[in-house]
């Protein structure tokens, strides 16, 4: 068996393009080569932003020989009345190649027909590659396309050149007006010269071979670039920031990483650090330099593609280009701190937040009320800082450091709030203001910052609910299941006292009149998260989180606090047994439709309805609902196993007698409030095996 390989050579190809189309390959390959019953041991995509590369391993010599069932004529037309095969039959056979006597006869929902059962030989490998090879390239799908030739195909970048290999033999065929062959080019600044391969197996080794190598496999750039970038940082006296999402993005830009260090002016360690840092990492894709605790240092590291004897000039020409770009953060921060955290707050004013809900202003004056709704006993220290930090949280959106870097959203806004004197409470709530950044990323530690990302969360979710714009399927153009997780953790994390139903209306009693409002629905919709993180992040199972789903008035904390210890609880056998007595009951009430009555403790004659209603009232009294150690309050729930369970096979609940039907019914429905609302609801629980 041979190996195969592909490699689709094309102009600079964005670093965003690349390990996303590597990925493609890779299934793509899969998928066509399964389809077309070629066998191999496996198959891997690499390369570069101007080499994607498919590697094909033991790829079998021939497809696989397939059996196919062809239907033919109407079993009657089989043969003759004398016991020989129609013409119709012989006809048949004859165009599939087969004798008539090979023929069956199949039964279908339209009756039995004849069939020809044909083995279809597999095709060379050789022959299917031009294929294949094509409809991975023509399959691969980009954010963006260009059509560069005639035909119209549509690529990411023009293709320049093709390789098609199996074993030692090329593999032609054609796409774009581009034929392929056996020779790849070198990196762009060492000109156009062929480099021929000779076999799949030999591909990345020649192209490191080079005078100036080509590092096609993305783990040998990743390993190159932290060599380099790291005794670069080390010749320096520091480290470099080894930022994971930069490392990602410049070997998928580069071919050969070579590190370059550089200086740059020590005014510029006067701004402030996420904005240094920033504007190497965002705006130049350079790497800093920081000192043993993490502080910035007047230095930098750029990475170009290859080697070459000019690297004092390069290195120049990198200082230079960021030395305006630090100029231009200079200029934008101090324009924000000339104009004042005010004057940008009153701009909000011009910025449209959602339709139908006001500008960014009102938003602001929103989440700066909801803020102090849901928050309790502060000092009045505490109060200041959540009134300041609430009043600009937003502010920031209308200067020109967060304009040009919006990534500092939040950041930037506590550093002008420091500038104002403020304070460092109100200013750290500000720089959490919009965390966590993503499902499971970091939470505001500081309780005003949580207060403030937490009313932020809850209007942008009222808002657009009240709007109607509700997630569905994959589209959730506003990031509004972010946000509700978000909202879900912080919750948890800091414990606020008010419950999801009470932070939903206060968020909601302050937006103005919707036409088409769906806020009932947000209820259910933030509840999808809290189930997840529950499950995930807490191990419970989904019956455990449905029996306490609907208590309105508990906190997320507290519900997932009545959920784990309903998980201990449950091994009791009473609890599990009161469970499924509990569903009994609800569809008992559910199909009586009796109107509400009280107890008539007269009319109750039986022992076991006596029983029943003492157990009631001693559970009752003990008051389950507002007990703070919920085991206990298990154990008083647990004491209606014996009562129902001899009241279910005395009783008859639907007696002749009105009054003394509704009043079992009574009873029943009272002890329902507590199984199902006092605690959490029992007749969620699913028995276990």
């Amino acid at each position: 068996m041979n190996n195969a390989l592909l490699e689709i050579f094309t102009e600079h190809l964005p670093a965003r393009f690349v390990l996303p189309a590597l990925a493609q390959m890779q299934t793509l390959a899969d998928e066509i080569l399964n389809r077309r019953n070629l066998k191999y041991s496996g198959a891997r995509a690499f390369g570069t932003y101007r080499r994607l590369v498919l590697e094909i391993k033991d790829l079998a010599p021939k497809a696989e020989d397939t059996r196919k069932e062809i239907k033919g004529p109407p079993a009657a037309l089989l043969k003759t009345a004398g016991g020989g095969y129609t013409q119709q039959a012989e006809g048949f056979a004859q165009k599939n190649g087969l004798d008539p006597r090979e023929l069956a006869i199949v039964d279908t929902e339209k009756g039995p027909f004849i069939y020809a059962r044909v083995k279809i030989k597999g095709e060379s490998a050789a022959k299917l590659l031009p294929e294949v090879f094509k409809e991975i390239i023509s399959s691969l799908a980009f954010p963006k396309n260009m059509v560069w030739e005639e035909s119209g195909f549509k690529f990411a970048r023009p293709i320049r050149g093709l390789i098609g290999l199996y074993g030692g033999k090329a593999v032609k065929f054609e796409v774009a007006g581009v034929k392929s062959g056996r020779a790849t080019y070198p990196i762009s600044s060492f000109g156009m010269k062929p480099i021929r391969i000779s076999s799949p197996e030999n591909y990345a080794r020649t192209l490191a071979s080079q005078p100036q190598p080509v590092l096609a496999e993305p783990q040998d750039r990743r390993k190159a670039l932290l060599n380099a970038v790291n005794s670069a940082a080390a010749r320096l006296g520091y480290k470099a920031d080894l930022d994971e999402d930069l490392i990602s993005e410049t070997i998928s830009f580069t071919e050969h990483p070579v590190a370059l260090a550089g200086d740059m002016d020590i005014k510029f360690l006067a701004l402030p650090e996420e904005l240094i840092m920033t504007v190497l990492k965002k705006q130049l894709r350079m790497f800093p330099v920081l000192d043993e605790v993490g502080k910035p240092q007047p230095h930098f590291i750029a990475v170009r593609d290859g080697i070459s004897a000019n690297a004092d000039e390069v290195r120049e020409g990198f200082k230079n280009v960021m030395a305006a770009r630090l100029t231009d953060a200079v200029f934008f921060l101090e324009n924000d701190l000339k104009t004042g955290l005010d004057k940008m707050r009153r701009k909000l004013a011009g910025v449209n937040f959602i339709d139908g809900m006001g500008s960014m202003l009102d938003k602001t004056e929103r989440v700066e009320k909801l803020a102090l709704q849901i928050t309790a006993n502060l000092d009045e220290k505490q109060a200041a800082a959540l009134r300041n930090s609430a009043k600009y949280c937003y502010a920031d959106l209308t200067g020109g450091v967060v304009y040009e870097f919006p990534q500092l959203q939040g950041y930037m806004g506590a550093v002008y709030a420091r500038a104002a004197g403020l304070g460092d409470e109100a200013a750290k709530a500000m720089e959490e203001f919009y965390l966590p950044l993503s499902a499971s990323g970091e939470l505001p530690q500081s309780y005003c910052g949580a207060a403030l990302s937490l009313a932020g969360k809850m209007d942008t979710l009222a808002a657009n609910f009240a709007a109607g714009n509700i997630p569905t399927g994959s589209e959730d153009p506003f990031a509004l299941r972010r946000a509700a997780m978000g909202a879900v953790r912080i919750m948890l994390k800091h414990n606020f006292a008010l419950s999801l139903n009470d932070i939903i209306a206060e968020a909601a009693q302050n937006l103005p009149p919707a036409q088409n409002s769906k806020i009932s629905e947000l209820r259910a919709f933030i509840w999808q998260r809290a189930a997840y993180v529950f499950e995930r992040e807490h191990g419970l199972a989904p019956d455990e989180i449905a029996a306490v789903e609907g208590l309105e008035d508990a906190t997320l904390p507290r519900a997932l606090s009545i959920a784990r210890a309903l998980r201990g609880s449950r091994q009791s056998a009473a609890l599990a047994a009161v469970g499924e007595s509990a569903k009994r009951v609800g569809n008992i009430l559910k199909k009586s439709g009796a109107p509400a009555a009280d107890i008539d403790e007269i009319l109750l004659k039986t022992e076991a309805e006596k029983q029943l209603y003492k157990t009631l009232l001693e559970v009752r009294a003990a008051a389950p609902e507002k007990n703070a150690a919920v085991e206990d309050a298990f154990a008083e729930l647990a004491k209606f196993k014996d009562p129902l369970e001899r009241f279910f096979s005395e009783v008859m609940v639907n007696d002749s007698d009105e009054k003394l039907r509704n009043t079992r019914l009574a009873l029943l429905e009272g002890v329902n409030n507590l199984l199902t609302k006092a605690v959490a609801d029992l007749s969620k629980l699913q028995k276990r095996g």
